[in-house]
């Protein structure tokens, strides 16, 4: 636990987009199309996610003053659990503009090569902003030590306190609003839900 939390974080993001795409090409593109091989991925990758969850973990109970730990502690992991809603809406909208249509079930079913290519595409854009994340990493701590020197030197404002729930809350209404819009037959052919226009 005396490693860095920055290369603990690369190291997982790296080890478990790159251990996906073995697993999700080879089912794409027909090498292998076994449901327990696509799904075998998912008890290997548990260890790196663990140790990934773990790092930020002790992130909030570092960050966190006496007295302050539940409204830290639900801050953060408002923020982290909205990382997922969050990506879906976005990748609704941007897998959205893909042709032929990834929300078409037919095009699953008639597995045409082109259509292989175009799912092969989205999972690229997938990993591309997985890695595209780690740029973030200098806004983590290394360890222990620096985030207590940062807690206690940096500067503290209200007007960062509400610019980081503003934030929060703008994601979170966005994420709820494009996935509750794509959940409906009524509303998911809206191009804000990542359909073709109604």
């Amino acid at each position: 636990l005396n490693h860095s939390w920055r290369r603990m974080m690369l190291v997982t993001t790296v080890f478990l987009n790159v251990l996906d795409m073995p697993f999700s090409f080879f089912t794409i593109f027909d090498v292998v199309r076994d449901q327990y091989f696509y799904l075998g991925e998912t008890v290997l990758a548990e260890i790196p996610a663990a140790a990934n969850f773990v790092v930020s973990t002790f992130v909030i109970v570092e960050m966190a003053q006496d007295g302050d730990e539940g409204i830290v502690y639900g801050l953060l992991t408002t923020t982290y659990n909205l990382g997922s809603p969050f990506a879906q809406a976005i990748s609704n909208q941007l897998f959205g503009l893909f042709s032929p249509s990834l929300s078409d079930s037919s095009n699953y079913i008639e597995d045409e090569p082109s259509f292989r290519r175009e799912v092969a595409w989205s999972f690229v854009v997938s990993y591309f902003f997985a890695f595209l994340s780690l740029g973030l990493l200098p806004l983590l701590p290394r360890q222990k030590d620096e985030a207590q020197y940062r807690k206690h030197n940096w500067e503290s404002r209200d007007a960062y306190a509400w610019t980081s729930v503003s934030i929060i809350a703008v994601g979170l209404f966005y994420s709820v609003t494009v996935n509750m819009l794509a959940m409906f037959p009524e509303t998911m052919c809206l191009k804000i839900a990542g359909g073709s226009g109604c």
